[in-house]
């Protein structure tokens, strides 16, 4: 059913790094979760005025919740999927981003306002009454949630959407909430302590918890996350494809939202190369790389030396000594300036985000000293750079 409601509302249903494609995606998505958590808030919100059940009430405002943010889900998505202007030329993409952040500080007021209420529960303890009848209800308010969670994470990996694949958590979150209410009704048979109020404390903090979890994964790409290591490694293998190119580094992937990834990257090429014609490969690999990865990519040629035996063997000197020290140590952009009392070895060594200043500067004077005692000419020049 799931797949079959998306096909039809999408008729190209591949194109998803389209933006009118993910905008139409993100409106079904919200549309439907609107309908299904309504539903649900009126159906749990009289059971628990029936039953005085603080816990199912709470269950129907986490619903109701729920429904606010698939409307904000749907504003973010419609908001993204507006063309790139003036004061925005790379889009309004980011703001999927921005509409999971509200959703989540939604979620955790939500969370808290009902942890405040069942600890009054929990103080002030009052009578609730069970029905089979009502377990039943809950129980199909089960399937629902577990339902609009495969939905909502089918249509969020689809897309790759951070927003719905949360969703999807989300209500995969609540058919735990529910179970645990249900608990909770049938041991306030057989106790007369109050664990309604204790089960609804356990449901707010989930609540509570859930809606960190959102925003955790919402913040990461609005701050400016690492490239993904599969896209990172796959635009590598793309460029490294095209004749010239003998070594890739420096590779930067900017996020403003889904389909609209910007990166830059440098090209190692011989340095005796035709350049008129390399120029055309480069070109040629930026159009590939966004043909087959979604990524607009501007790649820096790099020149370097590979056809000098000299150099090269300088070169195999200093990367056997970076790989002695700490075998995460790499290099790149390796020249040589030549001179009768003194050899100047420049290069980048890429570092782990684990090496601090102090770290940084010892690592220097380690490459130093090894590098002085194979030749006491050699002055390593080095610039330090991390993986991004």
């Amino acid at each position: 059913m799931t797949k079959t409601l998306i096909r039809l509302f999408v008729r190209d249903a591949e194109n998803t790094r389209d933006v009118r494609v993910r905008e139409r995606y993100g409106v079904l998505s919200g549309a439907v979760g609107i309908a299904c958590n309504v539903l649900l808030f009126a159906l749990k919100l009289v059971i628990g005025l029936l039953t005085g059940s603080i816990s199912i009430a709470a269950d129907a405002f986490n619903n109701l919740s729920d429904g606010l943010s698939c409307l904000i889900s749907i504003v973010g998505f419609k908001v993204a999927g507006k063309e790139p202007d003036a004061k925005h030329p790379f889009g309004y993409g980011r703001t999927e981003y921005i509409a999971g952040l509200v959703v989540s500080f939604i979620i955790v007021l939500v969370g808290f306002e009902f942890l405040k209420t069942s600890v009054g529960r929990i103080l002030h303890p009052a009578p609730v009454a069970f029905s089979w009848v009502l377990m039943a209800i809950l129980a199909v308010s089960m399937l629902v949630k577990l339902w609009m969670g495969a939905f909502n994470v089918q249509i969020g990996r689809r897309i790759d959407s951070p927003v719905l694949m949360a969703a999807g958590q989300d209500s995969r979150n609540d058919v735990i909430t529910t179970g645990v209410v249900m608990i909770g009704m049938i041991a306030g048979r057989f106790t007369p302590l109050p664990v309604d109020g204790y089960i609804g404390v356990l449901v707010a903090l989930f609540i509570v918890w859930a809606g960190i979890g959102i925003a955790r994964d919402t913040v990461a790409p609005l701050l400016g996350e690492a490239a993904d290591p599969e896209i990172a490694e796959h635009i590598g293998q793309i460029v490294m494809d095209s004749p010239y190119i003998v070594g890739v580094h420096d590779l930067i992937v900017h996020n403003y939202g889904a389909g609209r990834s910007l990166a830059s990257l440098h090209a190692e090429v011989p340095s005796d190369s035709d350049f008129v014609a390399v120029h055309e490969v480069i070109d040629e690999a930026e159009k590939r790389v966004w043909q087959q990865t979604g990524v607009y990519v501007v790649i820096h040629m790099d020149p370097i030396d590979v056809n000098n035996a000299h150099v090269a063997a300088l070169r195999e000197q200093v990367d056997h000594v970076l790989r002695e020290i700490d075998e995460n140590l790499s290099m790149h952009d390796f020249r040589v300036v030549d001179g009768a009392r003194q050899i100047n070895l420049i290069f980048d060594v890429v570092v782990p985000f684990s090496y601090g200043n102090e770290a940084k500067r010892d690592l220097m004077m380690t490459i130093r000293d090894k590098l002085k005692e194979i030749d006491e000419r050699y002055n390593p020049v080095v610039t330090f750079d991390h993986h991004m």
